[in-house]
């Protein structure tokens, strides 16, 4: 099991913030789920999805500024190499995942018949399709 590291509590002022911040979006993604269980037209859901992955960004944002202003400070001003190099790493690290999410490639929309894309859900029965694109070589 690797050594636990060394952490400035979070005040609690941040903490009630982020866990404020926490349940809200643990509300969003339950909404989506009730969304995506109704059949909700997709770019709705999608809409909310990426509401909630700005939320998540905040959360992040806020919870990396908290580290840095507080656990990464009393490191780096530390006497101990080692733990300078570690800290610094970690936050490499991160940036680095986080980079790599961004250029993952993402899987192509499957194709319908005949080389069409469209996106229908039993809530838009007796709706007329919308014009379906070429794919476009894909």
């Amino acid at each position: 099991m690797p050594k636990r590291k060394r952490t400035a509590p979070i005040n609690s002022q941040t903490k009630m913030g982020l866990l404020s911040r926490l349940r809200t979006i643990e509300g969003h993604v339950r909404g989506i789920l009730r969304m995506v269980e109704a059949d909700a037209y997709c770019p709705e859901v999608l809409t909310q999805a990426m509401a909630v992955q700005r939320a998540i960004d905040r959360f992040s944002f806020e919870l990396l500024e908290h580290h840095l202003e507080t656990c990464f400070v009393e490191v780096v001003q530390g006497e101990d190499q080692q733990d300078r190099e570690r800290a610094l790493r970690e936050l490499l690290d991160i940036f680095q995942s986080s980079a790599r999410l961004k250029t993952e490639r993402h899987p192509r929309v499957a194709a319908g018949k005949n080389g069409s894309r469209s996106c229908r859900h039993a809530s838009q029965a007796g709706q007329p399709e919308l014009a379906a694109r070429p794919a476009e070589g894909r």
